[in-house]
């Protein structure tokens, strides 16, 4: 090659090399660290981590987790709220905050209680859970709840987790520190329960799973779970969902039958400081189109 030749190629060399695109080079990082999620649970979280592989990879093609990035899931499986094989679910947490910052967490919770008949044991370990978080700095919390049991213990289960259902969603949604979340897993699961349950008829195939973190995904979406800002909460809005509809009257309403629960501005429609039979009122109002404005916070 002649001298004049290869300085051009050299020059063609780099001048190529400086325009390439230096995105594939560039660090692939999310919008949260992994190490800072932390999920907590019983077997229906534990049995397979499926569902917590599933949120890992949406996160990942949401670009809010780096590829390489993880969460730390601790959950066992038969561990409980109260009690319980070790470590049982407040000590899953406790384990996760020893070993570095957490701010998120995702959990599922009660079934074991309920299994054992422990309903009321389960909520108040829940709420004491909740405060526990709370201290330790947690931002928010996403809690799911199981579908119905299938099978044998439909019948004993069941009455159980309808009877836990409402006083953890209560718990969930009306606590701002940490900020709470909840869904229901029950209309997922609904029509499709012979794909999504094991014969045992109380967790996951994978079909299930998958489709459980796709719920729970959409639901974080939604409420920005992930976001550096949530969307602003109206009065009435009690579980901040955007729409105040029978979900939030059915949660007031819950609130009301719960001597101990604590006070949340967005149920106290009349901002009296005080939540009461008036608040319900003019919720049901409301949602009757007799009111068409409620306070703001």
């Amino acid at each position: 090659m002649k001298k004049s030749n290869f300085i051009t190629f050299l020059l063609l060399a780099a001048l190529i090399t400086f325009c390439l695109p230096t995105t594939s080079f560039a660090a692939d990082t999310g919008k949260i660290t992994g190490s800072e999620v932390l999920v907590i649970g019983d077997s229906f979280l534990a049995l397979s981590h499926d569902i917590t592989s599933r949120l890992q990879q949406n996160a990942k093609n949401d670009g809010i987790l780096a590829s390489t990035d993880k969460f730390r899931d601790l959950s066992v499986s038969g561990t409980m709220l109260s009690g319980g094989i070790s470590p049982n679910i407040p000590t899953q947490f406790q384990n996760g905050v020893n070993a570095g910052t957490v701010k998120y967490v995702i959990m599922d919770g009660g079934g074991n209680d309920c299994i054992g008949g422990s309903v009321s044991n389960a909520v108040t370990a829940a709420r004491s859970l909740f405060e526990q978080m709370g201290r330790s700095g947690i931002v928010k919390v996403f809690y799911l709840f199981y579908p119905d049991a299938q099978g044998g213990l439909a019948a004993t289960l069941n009455p159980n987790l309808n009877t836990l259902r409402p006083q953890i969603q209560s718990i969930v949604t009306s606590s701002t520190s940490p900020k709470g979340y909840f869904l229901d897993l029950r209309p997922t699961f609904e029509g499709k329960y012979s794909s999504y349950i094991l014969s045992d008829g109380i967790h996951p195939t994978l079909a299930g799973s998958n489709a459980a973190a796709d719920a729970i995904w959409a639901e974080m979406k939604k409420v920005g779970f992930f976001g550096s800002t949530t969307p602003t909460q109206k009065v009435g809005d009690c579980n901040n969902d955007g729409s105040i509809d029978a979900i939030d009257f059915s949660l007031l309403k819950q609130y009301l039958m719960n001597a101990g629960s604590t006070y949340n501005s967005y149920m106290d429609l009349n901002a009296d400081n005080t939540i009461n039979a008036l608040d319900f009122a003019i919720m049901k109002k409301y949602l009757l189109g007799m009111v068409s404005t409620l306070p703001a916070v």
